[in-house]
């Protein structure tokens, strides 16, 4: 009876293909031919009795999405620390086990199950001397953004050492819909705009120097070694600093390896899925969590992620 009409539950499908993954900035003779990516998404949403009349909840919506070939989705939910004419500078995602028998990786605190044909690595290490020269190289951005004039002496300003950038903000307000592909509740109606804060230039030249010093210091062993920083630090890409040269504790720093595609297969063809089960009820992103909320679309996905023959999923990736 909980499911009968206008009670229930509804389903709502989209899916859209785009001609490169967004993480794949890399361009020239060098780099891989980029390949086509694909996402396939479904939202469950309820139905629920509001008052007198009977309302669909969407706003609290279950959804699965099912990703092909696009292996930035590996590393959506993570913090970029730089990026340079080579890839993105991001944190290793972090294995925790398996969900629907596929590799996970945790992705702050997002479950992300990867399907993989290929012995070939996802990602690639990245060298404390890569870092450090995007690290440079982003400081260097930063003083090419012109400052504007600091507030009247007595009004409330930027911190000491800041000055506001010129750089548009945008405040969101009044939550209307989910996006599935960038994980984000967005906001329309109303939006508030500020500007955002530009360290002086004084700051960031030492900061520059301090980097410049740190990378000439280094022996060629140690700008081979992979780059690590620290976990407290890896959630805030805002001048993430390196741990020692000697430091196997940390976060390992790496690049997404779009050489992992095969090139000689057609473009159409499945090499990488990668999904996302996402619950209704204080962002629950993972079916192994026992704290889902126990609503009715809920119940509908977790009982897909299940029951459903994954393996035949796995077949079609070659």
């Amino acid at each position: 009876p909980v499911m009968s009409p206008p009670k229930g539950f509804e389903a709502r499908f989209w899916g859209f293909i785009a001609p490169r993954d967004r993480f794949d900035i890399c361009s020239g003779k060098k780099c891989p031919p980029p390949k086509a990516t694909a996402l396939l998404s479904m939202m469950i949403g309820r139905y629920e009795p509001k008052g007198e009349s009977i309302k669909a909840a969407f706003g609290t919506a279950s959804t699965m999405d099912i990703s092909f070939n696009n292996l930035g989705h590996v590393f959506a939910s993570l913090p970029v620390f730089y990026k340079d004419s080579d890839g993105f500078l991001l944190p290793e995602p972090v294995r925790d086990g398996e969900r629907a028998g596929f590799p996970a990786y945790l992705n702050k605190g997002h479950a992300v199950a990867v399907i993989a044909a290929s012995d070939r690595p996802l990602w690639l290490p990245v060298s404390r001397e890569r870092y450090l020269k995007a690290a440079i190289a982003a400081e260097v951005k930063n003083l090419e953004v012109p400052p504007v004039a600091r507030k009247k002496k007595g009004k409330k300003g930027a911190a000491p050492g800041t000055t506001p950038s010129g750089k548009p903000i945008f405040v969101e307000e009044s939550k209307t819909w989910i996006d599935p592909v960038e994980e984000k509740v967005m906001i329309e109606k109303s939006r508030l705009v500020t500007e955002g804060i530009k360290e002086t230039d004084e700051v960031i030249k030492e900061r520059i120097q301090k980097l410049q010093t740190e990378l000439d210091a280094m022996t060629p062993e140690q700008r081979d070694r992979q780059a690590r920083v620290e976990p407290a630090t890896a959630a805030d890409s805002d001048a993430v600093p390196l741990l020692p040269p000697d430091s196997s504790s940390g976060v390992a720093v790496v690049t997404p390896n779009f050489r992992y595609f095969n090139p000689k297969l057609p473009a159409d063809t499945p090499q990488l899925a990668v999904i996302q089960w996402k619950f209704d009820g204080d962002t629950q992103y993972d079916p192994a969590k026992s704290s889902i909320s126990d609503t009715l679309n809920n119940r509908v996905l977790l009982e897909i992620y299940k029951n459903m023959d994954w393996q035949k999923l796995r077949s079609k990736i070659k």
